[in-house]
């Protein structure tokens, strides 16, 4: 019983990663199926985490077991609030739960991003100038002083106070050329984990085009290639009508 689910797993998987690949020939409803599956999937995914890690430990069984904790019911409350919002007539409530949100998230995200982007910033700039001898640690201080330029290069950039001329424009040039190499570097980076989320599709229809799993890959690809042959001339056989006629 394990092989077979292991073989029909093996099945829908490369069936549905080669209908999200079809659409790069066209839109079809094979991509439409694969399309809703993951999304009708991914919200169900959610639903039974938000039930079974928030609703149920946190609102219900403070609620109904001891020692009864109703001040659940306030945040609560306010979360239910925002679905008020689908209701025209009673969309303000929503308000409140907006509000309550905004507020509370900023008080928590505002420290910390002030602490991790500006501070340690700050401070992993210094920190390579902080030792008690250069000896030995020249590359170190080679590298710190070229974060700490490019850092303060690029402040000079996001600095409109004064106009940018003479020595502030140089500075905020050298600021560009840094900003221009951290996006590209981000850049490649994405481009790189994008890359290795497709390789590991191909390495799946590699694996599913084996014997163990009855050439799954090279089934489905087939069926897939007739099926747009077929619709091609479907197609095109009522447009040629229209024409003659």
């Amino acid at each position: 019983m394990s092989e077979t689910m292991m073989i029909f797993g093996g099945w829908v998987a490369a069936g549905l990663t080669i209908f999200l690949f079809s659409f790069l020939y066209k839109d079809n409803p094979f991509f439409k199926i694969a399309e809703h599956l993951f999304l009708g999937a991914g919200m169900g995914w959610v639903f039974q985490t938000v039930l079974f890690k928030t609703w149920i430990p946190k609102v219900w069984m403070p609620l109904t077991q001891a020692p009864y904790d109703f001040s659940v019911l306030i945040p609560a409350l306010l979360g239910l609030s925002l679905v008020t919002q689908f209701f025209p007539k009673i969309s303000w409530v929503s308000r409140y739960g907006f509000t309550f949100i905004m507020g509370y998230g900023s008080g928590l995200v505002i420290p910390l991003t002030i602490s991790t982007d500006f501070l340690n910033q700050i401070g992993g700039t210094l920190t390579p100038f902080m030792v008690t001898s250069f000896a030995g640690n020249w590359l170190q201080l080679l590298n710190g002083s070229i974060i700490a330029v490019g850092f303060i290069c690029v402040l000079f950039y996001f600095f409109f106070s004064v106009e940018h001329k003479g020595a502030v424009k140089k500075a905020s040039t050298v600021g560009i050329y840094f900003l221009m190499l951290y996006f590209g570097a981000a850049f490649g980076n994405t481009v790189m984990g994008r890359f290795s989320l497709l390789y590991g599709r191909f390495d799946d229809l590699y694996k599913y085009s084996g014997g163990k799993y009855f050439y799954a890959t090279h089934v489905i690809l087939a069926v897939l290639v007739i099926y747009f042959i077929v619709d091609h001339f479907r197609t095109k056989k009522p447009a040629i009508e229209e024409e003659a006629a």
